[in-house]
């Protein structure tokens, strides 16, 4: 049975951010980091998370990626923030592929190479 769900595509242009580092915060903030520590000859890794940890979705490229219609709300909020820096369009698509639908009630799915 065909479901609704949600396409998002955003695109970042590097002129509209105060800095590179700006720019990264968008990123991180998205999709996470790790971080490794060197403290005492010892090393320590951390793990932040990002929205896309946080909310099923399935990824189709690199600024693209599918999510069901409950999650876009937390998408569109994040994407509120940083308003005149990014561009995105937000779809309703309908999805028959049970494997889409599958992937997007999962955490962090995506497109296996060559599809």
């Amino acid at each position: 049975m065909p479901e609704e769900a949600a396409l998002v595509t955003y695109n970042t242009e590097r002129k509209n951010f105060d800095s590179v580092y700006e720019r990264n915060k968008f990123y991180r903030g998205l999709f996470g980091y790790k971080q490794t520590v060197k403290k005492n000859g010892k090393e320590y890794q951390y793990e932040k998370d990002g929205l896309m940890d946080e909310i099923p979705h399935f990824r189709i490229g690199d600024s693209v990626f599918i999510t069901s219609k409950d999650q876009v709300n937390k998408v569109e909020t994040y994407f509120e923030k940083w308003s005149g820096k990014i561009t995105r369009h937000i779809f309703t698509v309908i999805i028959e592929d049970e494997n889409i639908k599958d992937n997007i009630t999962k955490q962090g799915s995506e497109l296996p190479e060559g599809e």
